[in-house]
């Protein structure tokens, strides 16, 4: 804390408990009702969230489980087996000639590339390791990322077996690293497997298999050539192989190396603690930094050989603090990094991490421990950054969002640093959520969503256009376009593509309507000059025209790329919650793009609290840019009267310089008595299922319905209680009712003669 925070510390505190007096947390401003859970997500979560994580091929003869650690840089043991998780995309090398991916702005620290060709732009990147103990082998698993040819990689072990041997430190096969006290190492690629005496550098070949399913090495090392006891300090390193497969690749100067360097692009066993993730977008600075020196020693992990003969389980390693885990997607795009001109361009909204494993960043708090439930915040990562992006530049926001506030925090990598969300970048999303709520048991009823820049749109995107799974939405200098609002609906798309959803079905501006039960809060610099202050400004005026919840601070000084590096977001931290999401309201309001709608990733939008399946008319469904909409309002379950309340006020701090606000809340006022009708007026609309029960019609004697429709709708009444008639406009229908063009009335009660029972 510096002196001028302390000086204003006792300005901060006044506020925050005049804050908390004149707008203290309001009752519900719809009536009570049950959170529905489905699967251990939030009901209106996507397909997508519910589908389970496919299983990784297991590699042939593997005699040892599956148990590694979903936390990259952790290891633990069991079954008779140690298993590690390396990073991922961290295979990047020593620090050399930067002549890789200058355009992004989270460049890694290493500097090696790869050759054009099967190595896919990853082609040494190690996944997993296992090392084994068997009555009559020692096992040694190499799991790459990427293996689209098994003469691409070559994998070096070395290890220290104790004092009593004579040892080394220069590591064979050309490598060029060093550790000292090595003695033996064991050299494994696609073609070979060999024990090598590094004392006679004498080579004995050894059992080995290659298994493209589950893109995995192994070696076989017989107790009777080597029988291990005590303890063994490993490190292994991977890179190209040569020609002949028994020895590493040179790296020339065109891929990135200095004269002299390693020919090694990814050493395991490095852990969190030696990653610290400070400007360490890809884990790889202590790796670029060693391998620039030449020594990895301090790269190694120690195999116990009594407890993996006693078959002994240690449980699942948990990080507190920030962490990458990795999760199986249901998609695999491909293998590596995409190649070519859709790697040059960083206004691609493609996806660029292709495979079937990918990366995320994670924050647990201090207080977190397994069986516990807490809050979940989407903290969505910038246009050209990645998962690590708060950890590495925004270290107090992070610290802020998921300590100070006992929140889960999460930033998928969506596919690539400029996908804005869309398709596998929305898909990345859902099923990073599915997986911390399977693996880590997140609150499904407290999910706040929220993110900076492109992170800031796609809290809007993601907010809107799913508004019953969250409980607010916080958008930080977020673009209400994707791309840039020149003017009032003249916008310049992110990937210059007039064609692409980015340009057709990017505006969020259309799909405001659907927070009246989502409260925003959006923070901006008024000098923003990639994200044009007047933007953000009309989304707040149409939340506003609306009479919908929201805060709005603005910062005079602020632009938008020093806003994120100075790292300080106060105040709308402060206004982030930690509260329940709507239950069913008694009026929703629904517009959403039918062109975002894709079944085949499981994702888009179908559903809204007591209305689901709900498609577009197929004419509106053709038109890029179109949006269907629904307006239900059920009074058989009225929401309470509620006042809007408008505040505005200035902010005296430097967190991150004075600004001002305006903030519209809700005082709930009283309930108001019920009425036995529903009204429904559809836009583009082809088919909705009403839930009865949980529009409050459903014990009621009769009731009624009335449509007013653009298009022709087929509307499905759930839950119909037996012995109710259903008619259309005075006419006999079933519980589906196809209903034309128009306004119409349909009614609900029971049959005369039940009646008279």
């Amino acid at each position: 804390m510096s002196i001028l925070d302390l000086a204003l510390l006792p300005i901060r505190i006044a506020r925050h408990v005049t804050d908390a007096v004149l707008h203290p947390v309001p009752p519900s401003p719809a009536p009570p009702g049950e959170l529905i859970v489905v699967d251990g997500m939030p009901e209106g979560a996507p397909p997508a969230a519910r589908r389970p994580e496919p299983p990784l091929p297991v590699p042939s003869g593997w005699p040892f489980g599956e148990e590694f650690p979903r936390t990259c840089g952790s290891s633990r043991v069991a079954g008779g087996a140690l298993f590690w998780t390396d990073f991922l995309y961290d295979d990047h090398g020593a620090t050399g000639l930067p002549i890789g991916d200058l355009k992004i702005q989270a460049p890694p620290r290493g500097t090696y590339v790869y050759p054009d060709g099967p190595a896919a732009g990853n082609g040494a990147d190690i996944f997993r390791v296992a090392i084994g103990l068997t009555e009559t082998h020692t096992w040694w698993r190499i799991d790459w990322n990427t293996l689209v040819d098994a003469s691409v990689p070559i994998a070096l072990f070395t290890f220290d077996t104790g004092p009593g041997r004579v040892g080394s430190q220069e590591w064979p096969a050309g490598a060029g690293v060093r550790s000292p006290g090595i003695d033996l190492a064991l050299l494994v690629s696609g073609s070979s497997a060999a024990l090598i005496d590094l004392t006679t550098q004498g080579r004995t070949p050894v059992e080995h298999s290659v298994d493209m399913g589950s893109r995995s090495f192994v070696a076989q090392v017989p107790r009777s050539l080597v029988d291990p006891s005590g303890d063994w300090t490993v490190r292994l390193a991977a890179g190209l192989a040569n020609a002949a497969g028994d020895g590493f690749a040179d790296v020339p100067a065109e891929h990135g190396a200095l004269p002299g360097q390693p020919n090694v692009y990814n050493v395991a066993f490095r852990t969190n603690e030696q990653e610290p993730p400070h400007l360490n977008f890809w884990s790889d600075a202590a790796q670029a930094a060693a391998l620039s020196s030449g020594d990895v020693s301090e790269f190694a992990v120690t195999v116990e050989w009594d407890r993996l003969a006693a078959g002994e389980t240690t449980p699942e390693p948990v990080i507190t603090g920030p962490s990458t885990r990795w999760y199986v997607s249901s998609v695999e795009l491909g293998q590596g990094v995409e190649q070519g001109l859709a790697a040059d361009d960083i206004l691609s909204t493609q996806p660029q991490f292709l495979g079937r494993v990918q990366p995320y960043s994670i924050c647990l708090p201090s207080t977190y421990a397994p069986g516990q439930t807490l809050p979940l915040t989407l903290l969505l990562h910038s246009l050209a950054v990645g998962q690590s992006q708060f950890a590495a530049i925004d270290p107090r926001l992070l610290h802020e969002v998921c300590e100070g506030r006992d929140s889960v925090v999460v930033t998928p990598l969506a596919r690539g640093p400029s996908t804005w969300y869309f398709d596998t970048g929305e898909l990345d999303v859902w099923e990073v959520w599915a997986r911390v709520a399977e693996q880590l048991g997140t609150d499904p009823n407290r999910t706040v969503v929220s993110g900076y820049s492109m992170g800031g749109y796609a809290a809007y995107k993601f907010g809107l256009t799913y508004p019953e799974v969250f409980a607010q939405a916080v958008v930080l200098a977020g673009p209400p376009t994707c791309g840039v609002r020149l003017l009032p609906d003249v916008d310049l798309p992110a990937d210059l593509d007039p064609d692409s959803p980015c340009a057709r079905e990017g505006d969020t501006w259309k799909l405001l309507v659907n927070a009246r039960w989502l409260p925003y809060v959006i923070a901006h610099g008024f000098v923003d000059e990639l994200v044009p202050f007047a933007s953000a400004a009309e989304q707040v005026l149409e939340l506003d025209r609306f009479g919908y919840r929201h805060r709005f601070t603005v910062y005079p000084l602020e632009d938008h790329i020093g806003w994120v590096f100075q790292d300080k977001f106060e105040d709308p931290i402060a206004h982030m919650g930690t509260g329940l999401r709507q239950a069913d309201p008694g009026h929703i309001t629904f517009a959403w793009y039918p062109q975002l709608v894709r079944a085949d990733l499981g994702i888009g939008a179908d559903r809204a609290w007591w209305l689901s399946e709900l498609t577009a008319d197929p004419s509106v469904t053709a038109r890029r840019g179109a949006v269907a909409e629904v307006d239900a309002r059920s009074y058989a379950r009225p929401d309470p009267t509620h006042t809007v309340r408008h505040h505005r006020g200035v902010i005296l701090n430097f967190d991150p310089s004075p600004g001002v606000y305006t903030e519209l809340d809700w005082r709930v006022g009283l309930p108001v008595d019920p009425l036995p009708y529903l009204t429904l007026r559809l836009t583009g609309v082809a088919t909705l299922t009403v839930d009865l029960q949980r529009a409050g019609l459903a014990s009621l004697p009769s009731s009624t319905i009335t449509v007013a429709t653009d298009s022709a709708a087929q509307i499905t009444l759930g839950g119909l209680p037996a012995g109710v008639q259903v008619r259309l406009d005075g006419q006999p229908a079933g519980p589906t009712v196809p209903v034309p063009p128009g306004r119409h009335r349909i009614t609900l009660g029971e049959e005369v003669g039940q009646r008279s029972r």
